[in-house]
């Protein structure tokens, strides 16, 4: 059965809707996780990467698991709508991967353990980034994606990993998939998201901005509880609500942070007596990554 997106209305115009894990939810490969059968287009005025003249490019029949490649640079034509499990795992030669099509699946392990790869560009949508996909690339710095799923252990121990940004697709965050993450400072996710499983970030303890979408208003406090250093929340919400009274949250340091949100509903944060403490609060319009309406620019 596919997954179906719904679109959420509530008060504004938001992306595709995701669906809801319980924290008891027994885990499944990131395979098994039904992708949306929609076609997404990349946002409009989205700058293609710039190709490097070096760039060898792999169709279908090329693809093998422990596949042998000496390039820099890589990159795959149209016939290639999945990559294959454990393709380039281990391979030190490569420092880029160029994705310019809609990919509906990075399988398990395609890319792991590969310690010079330092960017991967997306310039389409990706349905699902498999388990392990990019496990282990020391030296991956940004990722910027749209995709609905990014699997267990997907960026796990990408120790260079810096930035996270996550488009207006997708519906979950699978258990490690962002763990030991020790440089990872910014995630931004859509309000859409509706299932992070529980040790999403687990010892990342570098974060120091985030988003919270409205469906973990009261959760993402507990998943980032390792983290002292968060300096800028991006709050994704379509009406006011008090700021939460989990053990994590009553332990956040609201002092060292600014707290962005709905440019409509700036007077009423700032008049609420549970969000007092905190350094400021700010319209999102003013955050670099959110519209005034909680949409990602």
């Amino acid at each position: 059965m596919k997954k179906t997106f719904l679109t959420l209305t509530m008060g504004m115009a938001l992306a595709t809707s995701m669906v809801m894990t319980s924290c008891g939810e027994k885990k499944q490969s990131a395979e098994q996780a039904e992708a949306s059968g929609e076609k997404t287009e990349a946002p409009a005025g989205k700058a293609k990467a710039q190709k490097p003249a070096d760039l060898k490019v792999y169709k279908s029949a090329d693809l093998q698991a422990q596949m042998a490649n000496d390039a820099a640079n890589v990159g795959f034509d149209e016939s290639v709508i999945s990559t294959v499990d454990a393709m380039m795992e281990n391979n030190k030669a490569v420092k880029a991967v160029y994705f310019d099509h809609k990919i509906n699946m990075i399988g398990t392990a395609s890319f792991k353990n590969c310690p010079n790869l330092e960017a991967v560009y997306f310039d389409e949508a990706v349905d699902v980034i498999g388990d392990e996909a990019f496990m282990g690339c020391t030296s991956l710095k940004e990722v910027k994606v749209t995709t609905s799923t990014l699997g267990l252990n997907a960026f796990d121990g990408c120790t260079s990993l810096e930035k996270v940004l996550l488009d207006q697709q997708g519906w979950k965050i699978r258990d490690n998939a962002l763990a030991n993450c020790p440089a990872l400072k910014t995630i931004i996710i859509p309000m859409t998201i509706d299932a992070i499983e529980e040790d999403a970030f687990k010892g990342s303890a570098g974060i120091e901005e985030l988003a919270i979408p409205y469906n973990f208003k009261d959760r993402m406090y507990t998943f980032c509880s390792a983290s002292k250093n968060i300096k800028k929340i991006y709050i994704l919400t379509p009406a006011l609500y008090q700021f939460p009274t989990t053990a994590a949250a009553k332990a956040f340091n609201k002092a060292q942070c600014e707290a962005y949100v709905p440019d409509a509903l700036i007077k009423e944060f700032q008049g609420d007596e549970t969000w007092s403490g905190f350094a400021a609060i700010k319209p999102l319009s003013e955050s670099g990554y959110f519209n005034a309406d909680s949409t990602i620019k």
